[in-house]
């Protein structure tokens, strides 16, 4: 997951604007029509209707829960450390996955791949075979990655990122990549591989923006038509349309196989939803507010930051219950994060406008005796 979405568009105000969401009568109304178009445009072939790619199959679900969650708060620095580390990218960093703590590959414009094994303290360039900007990484093993370009290049390492190779998918728009395994992978729109990326097929139209597969038959996406964003669910066989909600979302992620939370927005505002059971979902916060949530990542299913683009980020320590600002004292713009362990993350984006280049930093959470 990372900058495809949109990278930055739109800083929040940090005081105020958000709110507990609920869905107004009104807001109800539209969202059963905005329904109904969704569910008719399962498998078509008609053109997106909106900036995002448009939504996908589905069973009808129930409007979303009303979260009593407070406005989020200003909060002193969090219960860890973040820390610069040198990654020498000249480019901007859109997309990181750790497969661990040592082993992760970040990516991001002009065809940059870098590589660590070392929990970041070293980053090695790699040569991805494109100038292509690169959005999306999936690392199921410490050797083996997935990563895309939304000109349809899917590459492969077998070596933990020091070589790639490269092919060609029919659509030009993946967006996204998940793989549960070293040998099952999907994007974002609906190509997928099981036999470790050997063949590509197109399983379903999918056009979404994220992906997210906590095992091997249970996977989660998002994508958004007429204004709306959409959230599905594979179990095994054919996508079913899960949630609608009011705001474009661009991101998807599970710290487990139930527990999920997606976020986004644009310019009609931005939320965040959570589930704990892979069914229903709740609307945590919302901000009318002109913002994009660009990312999520999560220590565990009570802990996640959420990043804006900004280098600030929302963390909650309560399955989203409630959410707070957190300054990480970096100076750039984050775009992606992966949270391979329960005490450490990776974030990548951009450095400041003096420097540019890319820019990735190290989370660790404080040890407590």
């Amino acid at each position: 997951m990372g900058i495809r979405r949109r990278p930055g568009q739109g800083r929040s105000r940090r005081g105020g604007g958000w709110t507990a969401s609920g869905w107004l009568p009104s807001a109800l109304v539209v969202a059963i029509v905005v329904l109904m178009a969704v569910t008719g445009a399962v498998l078509s072939d008609a053109q997106p209707q909106s900036l995002k790619p448009q939504p996908s199959t589905g069973a009808s679900p129930a409007p979303p829960t009303r979260a009593s969650a407070a406005a989020p708060t200003h909060a002193s620095a969090p219960p860890g450390r973040w820390t610069i580390q040198k990654s020498g990218a000249s480019a901007r960093l859109d997309d990181v996955s750790c497969a661990d703590a040592d082993h992760c590959v970040a990516v991001g414009t002009d065809g940059i791949i870098l590589s660590t094994s070392d929990r970041g303290n070293t980053w090695r360039p790699g040569h991805s075979g494109t100038v292509h900007p690169l959005v999306g990484v999936s690392c199921p093993s410490p050797s083996i990655c997935y990563a895309l370009s939304n000109f349809g290049d899917l590459l492969k390492t077998g070596d933990a990122g020091l070589t790639w190779s490269i092919q060609a998918l029919k659509n030009r728009t993946p967006f996204d990549v998940s793989c549960p395994s070293t040998v099952d992978c999907i994007t974002a729109d609906g190509f997928e591989t099981h036999d470790g990326g050997s063949s590509w097929q197109q399983a379903s139209r999918l056009d979404a923006v994220s992906v997210e597969c906590p095992t091997r038959t249970v996977c989660y996406a998002v994508r958004n038509q007429l204004g709306h964003g959409v959230i599905l669910i594979k179990r095994g066989g054919s996508w079913a349309l899960q949630e609608v909600t009011p705001y474009f979302l661009d991101a998807v992620t599970c710290p487990g196989v139930t527990s999920c939370v997606a976020v986004g927005g644009s310019t009609s505002g931005s939320n965040i939803l959570t589930t704990a059971d892979g069914r229903s979902w709740m609307v945590r916060l919302h901000s009318a507010d002109s913002q994009t949530l660009l990312d999520v990542g999560c220590l565990t299913v009570e802990s996640c930051f959420v990043l804006d683009g900004t280098s600030d980020v929302l963390q909650t320590l309560n399955r989203g219950r409630t959410w707070s600002w957190q300054d990480t004292g970096l100076v750039g713009r984050l775009n992606a994060i992966s949270c391979p362990t329960v005490n450490s993350c990776i974030v990548v984006g951009s450095g400041p406008a003096s420097t540019g280049g890319g820019f990735v930093a190290h989370y660790q959470t404080e040890m407590t005796r």
